[in-house]
């Protein structure tokens, strides 16, 4: 491995504390079935791989007899790839073979993260080396083929020549605290993953000031671009799972989870979305917007960065469709209130087309609690009023879990709903019955994902939106 710069160093929301975890001894485990190792490459396409921090794996990666082959590319680096999911405890198995002169490093425990360039700058490395001809291998004997890179030498060179077929297989079990490589059938490298030994080993090591280095017990695993061609085939893997503590633990670091591993997500220093949220409308256009009706959306879009609704023009609803979802939404009644009861600045949010999240101006304004502002449109009544003047804006902030329904169509689980109005909690978890109509009974047809959409209720409610986002969540 090459290493020309620095770590930069990151925020803390990043940095997991390294500690050992103690558990009862586990019984001896029985051999592996081949039931249990799942294949990470079939000598046939790369759907299991991606490149480093996301994206298709580059063209510098091809498929030759069954082995995916590193071709350098001229004057480019950073074709690193990695798995597409992420392993904690596990044995990899695999094949590999350089040209004359090469390096190459296979990574365990790798974040992604846009900050991080490079799969080395978390993941330790298992050396892949020409030892006869590269001079790393004569650098040091941590630099070897087979050794935990820069930190515990292979105890034999049992590397087969520059273009021929070496074999890895590689332990990491964090849950015994134990990692090894085999090589072409000889362990040649043992050491620990956490705890006092590795943080002693990572300090003798050119790692030693790299704050995110190697504490990541859930991570991807990786293959390195080092500029040279390598082939790898023969690619899988096996999890080892938790063992049963039978007995109470005595040590607290037994009861520590480090995974799974939690992704950063930026928040808004203002009124904008987080980092990782789908914006809806910005306030720029209503390009992702559509009339229900047909073509494009005719509302009235505003200098402020706003949308109204422009009467009898029909309801609109996003062209992307969704799910389980976290929602922000921002709307204002008019200043000037016309109109009572369902009358006056009417409107709704229907999330999946179905279900009704009320907008009304209920400012001196009584209805029927079902259908006031922030109900659960007939169905739930809102724990609070909690609406601003007429004329200010107001916010929801909803966390909406969709309905699930079986092959023959019968739900299995109904939809639950979390809304916040003006940061006051007016729902908490409720059920979401079925569809939210103005006459019956709620329905329950059976539905996937389906567009959010906002209600023209064609009373001239004059209703108007802005900062629209979501976030997908996975049920």
């Amino acid at each position: 491995m090459k290493i020309s710069h620095a770590l930069t160093l990151l925020s803390g929301a990043l940095l997991l504390t390294n500690c050992t975890q103690t558990t009862s001894k586990p019984a001896a485990a029985a051999a592996p079935s081949e039931a249990e190792w799942e294949v990470l490459f079939d000598g046939t396409s790369f759907d299991k791989w991606q490149r480093y921090n996301g994206g298709e794996v580059s063209d510098a990666w091809t498929i030759e007899d069954g082995a995916m082959v590193f071709n350098p590319q001229p004057n480019t680096r950073g074709h690193n790839i990695v798995t597409k999911e992420n392993f904690h405890s596990f044995e990899l198995e695999l094949d590999w073979k350089v040209a004359e002169g090469a390096n190459s490093g296979i990574f365990y425990g790798v974040i992604e993260d846009e900050r991080l360039g490079e799969p080395y700058l978390t993941g330790p490395e298992i050396q892949v080396l020409d030892n006869l001809r590269h001079p790393d291998a004569k650098a040091g004997e941590t630099h070897q083929a087979g050794a935990l890179y820069d930190m515990v030498a292979p105890s034999s060179d049992v590397t087969k020549p520059a273009g021929e077929w070496n074999s890895f297989s590689i332990l990491i079990d964090h849950h015994a605290n134990q990692g090894h490589v085999i090589l072409n059938g000889e362990k040649v490298v043992a050491f620990p993953l956490h705890g006092p030994a590795w943080e002693e080993m990572v300090a003798q090591s050119k790692f030693a000031n790299w704050s995110l280095f190697g504490v990541y017990r859930t991570g991807k695993i990786g293959l390195q671009d080092h500029g040279d061609q390598v082939a790898f085939r023969n690619v899988r893997v096996r999890r080892i799972p938790k063992p049963e503590i039978t007995e109470e633990p005595t040590d607290p670091r037994a009861t520590e989870l480090y995974e799974p591993f939690v992704p950063k997500v930026t928040p808004s220093a203002g009124q904008g979305a987080p980092s990782d949220a789908i914006v809806l409308f910005d306030g720029s256009s209503l390009e992702d917007w559509e009339s229900v009706d047909g073509g494009a959306a005719a509302w009235t879009l505003n200098e402020d960065g706003s949308m109204t609704v422009a009467d009898k023009t029909g309801d609109i609803r996003t062209k992307e469709s969704f799910g389980s979802m976290q929602l922000h939404i921002e709307w204002r009644s008019p200043a000037e209130v016309m109109g009572k009861n369902q009358s006056r600045a009417n409107s709704g949010i229907f999330l999946q087309e179905l279900y009704e999240i009320q907008v009304l101006d209920n400012n001196q304004n009584a209805t029927y609690v079902n259908g006031q502002v922030g109900s659960i449109y007939k169905q739930h009544v809102p724990l609070a009023m909690a609406s601003t003047p007429s004329g200010e804006w107001n916010s929801f902030d909803a966390v909406y879990h969709a309905p699930q329904f079986d092959e023959s169509g019968a739900k299995i689980k109904s939809g639950t709903l979390t809304l916040i109005h003006n940061g006051v909690l007016i729902h908490d978890h409720i059920e979401i019955k079925g569809t939210t109509p103005y006459t019956g009974w709620p329905k329950n047809e059976p539905h996937g994902e389906a567009p959010l959409r906002l209600q023209d209720h064609r009373d001239n409610s004059r209703v108007s939106y802005r900062n629209i986002w979501v976030r997908r969540l996975n049920d």
